[in-house]
């Protein structure tokens, strides 16, 4: 018997820490699974990579909006507002808050105005937010148990686990797709989930103590936590969804500082509003909020929830069961602090899908509550396998027999959920020497989702993520010789054919359709425009304009010829008589 307090007993602890800290084969051979997950994560990685690099040598749109947010940071790195009239020439508008555009003015200065700047912040951002979920993930994690930091093989699977976590929200097909785009919506979840992660932060210490005593350390988290939400907002409006989340998790933490801190972040926005509304003649409320209201289809919010299941059912099934916990542990504690933030993160993200049915609205919405679900699906998984330790505790197992079990589910637990996950995940381009392999073995080889493209996305048709081949590069210059050769501006659906030009943007088209159908906007100065043939030529690819526009210039204006690029066929019109 060793008696508490002697040498003898000390040295009888310090041997078992020693041993503790032993690696055996069993526990080796439980990472296998798990590092073979890691594995295809890190191919899925590659393949963003690829796609990321084929993006940033294409100077012109892949995603119809890119050059238009291009155009709104040239536009503020010119001191000029981006807020404008749109019955008045340019008939030009961005429908989108600042803070992106701003972000690109400094390197808009040091390089120019290229569609790569956009792009890498906006690739630079979706990786930051990869960084998030690590750290987020690495928390739910901890312990405050010691034998977990004496346990080798559990500090190994802390850190590979949080890595799965992170990659897989890479994988996520509408990440996957975005990621490189010059678009604002990438930065405003990365800005959104530092957010939620440093109010987390400011609560739930990696301890796992719950924060009694909130001392200026937890006050300077939450201040910066809100500052980040609201940044978020001023990025993009969706992110209303963080915004809630973040307030009510607030609310349900500490009440006063909820109040504190809804004051004072009401009275910074709407101060920000209204100096922005003051300075544009009311443009901003038009265009930002106003424009915004858009039909709805209720069919096209279920076929979204629908592919979003399709795709990412292992992780929503996840969370789901993940937010049940908390609700139940709420319920058995009678206090609201066993809510954690992810779980209203992954609901008030799942809810925002409401959205997608909007005209001009996609199922990108619901990439906050993928990148929750990636939290919430490592904090199930922990959950779960300190539940079976504490079982195993309990029929008088040792600590070090305790730590290794756990270990051991968590390896079996988290490699059998990521990998279906990522069989749910497919997309990769089907051709080359290595892909090409890949896609043969996997069978889809042969298979396009977006033809003639050989690339397979498991979500279906799609016009984003495949690669793009050499002659679309040839044709948009094509385009941009063309709007080079003609005097006076160029009617152009795509911002970046004129910008190639050298010449400024007119009208924003998606804009002009969203104010037309909510009765906001008069077409008379361009139409009248169209009729005197002010514009030496008009380049159409998906014509969203206006009816009347689209009658003027049927009338006016004589087809040319159409340029192939990235899968549309552009049509070059001349004024009539030329």
């Amino acid at each position: 018997m060793t008696i508490p307090g002697t040498n003898e007993d000390s040295m009888h602890q310090s041997g078992a820490r020693h041993v503790t800290g032993r690696v055996g084969i069993d526990e080796l051979l439980s990472l296998i699974p798990l590092l073979f997950v890691l594995a295809l994560f890190l191919g899925y990685f590659a393949v963003l990579l690829a796609y990321g690099q084929s993006l940033f040598r294409f100077p012109f749109d892949y995603d119809q909006g890119e050059g238009f947010e291009l155009y709104d940071a040239i536009r503020l790195a010119r001191g000029q507002s981006i807020y404008l009239d749109n019955a008045a020439f340019p008939f030009y508008s961005s429908n989108y808050p600042p803070v992106y555009r701003l972000i690109l003015v400094p390197l808009i200065w040091l390089f120019g105005p290229h569609l790569w700047v956009g792009r890498v912040v906006a690739f630079a951002m979706t990786l930051i937010t990869g960084v998030f979920i690590y750290m987020a993930a690495r928390r739910q994690m901890r312990r405050a148990d010691a034998s977990d930091r004496q346990f080798s093989v559990v500090r190994i699977i802390g850190v590979v686990v949080p890595l799965i976590a992170a990659l897989a929200f890479f994988a996520a097909n509408y990440v996957y797709e975005i990621a490189p785009l010059a678009r604002a919506h990438m930065p405003m979840v990365m800005f959104a989930f530092a957010g939620i992660y440093l109010l987390d932060r400011a609560f739930d210490p990696p301890s796992g103590e719950r924060v009694v005593d909130y001392s200026p350390h937890s006050r300077r988290y939450v201040m910066a936590g809100i500052t980040f939400l609201i940044v978020a907002g001023f990025t993009k409006l969706q992110a209303v969804d963080a915004l809630a989340a973040g307030f009510l998790f607030l609310l349900l933490r500490k009440p006063r500082w909820f109040l504190i801190a809804l004051a004072a972040s009401a009275a910074v926005s709407l101060l920000a509003v209204v100096l922005l509304n003051a300075a544009t003649g009311g443009n901003f409320w038009l265009n930002v909020v106003l424009a915004n209201v858009n039909e709805y289809d209720i069919q096209r919010t279920w076929f979204y929830y629908g592919q979003w299941f399709q795709l990412q059912g292992v992780l929503i099934v996840c969370s789901a069961a993940y937010v049940v916990w908390d609700a139940a542990r709420a319920i058995r504690a009678r206090s609201f602090n066993e809510i954690t933030a992810w779980s209203l993160y992954f609901l008030s993200g799942s809810a925002m899908g409401m959205l997608t049915g909007k005209w001009g609205a996609g199922p990108t919405y619901l990439i906050a509550a993928i990148a929750a679900s990636c939290i919430c699906t490592v904090g199930l998984v922990r959950r779960t396998a300190d539940l079976l330790a504490e079982k195993a505790s309990a029929r008088g197992e040792t600590n070090r027999q305790n730590a290794r079990f756990a270990a051991n589910v968590m390896a079996i637990l988290c490699a059998g959920v990521f990998v279906w996950q990522a069989a749910l995940n497919i997309h990769l381009p089907t051709s080359g020497r290595l892909l090409g392999k890949v896609a043969d073995v996997i069978g889809v080889a042969g298979r396009s989702s977006y033809p003639p493209y050989p690339y397979y996305d498991s979500i279906g048709y799609t016009q984003l993520g495949h690669l793009l081949d050499p002659a679309d590069i040839q044709n948009g210059w094509d385009l941009v010789q063309i709007a080079r050769s003609v005097n006076g501006p160029v009617w152009s659906e795509e911002a970046m054919l004129t910008l190639n030009a050298g010449k400024d943007v007119v009208t924003n088209p998606t804009q002009l359709l969203n104010l037309s159908k909510n009765d906001m906007l008069d077409t008379t100065k361009m139409i009248a425009m169209i009729r005197q043939k002010a514009f030496g030529a008009a380049i159409f690819r998906a014509q969203f304009y206006p009816q009347d526009v689209m009658i003027a210039f049927g009338q006016n204006y004589h087809w040319v010829r159409a340029v192939h690029m990235n899968g549309f066929d552009y049509q070059v019109l001349y004024p009539n008589g030329k």
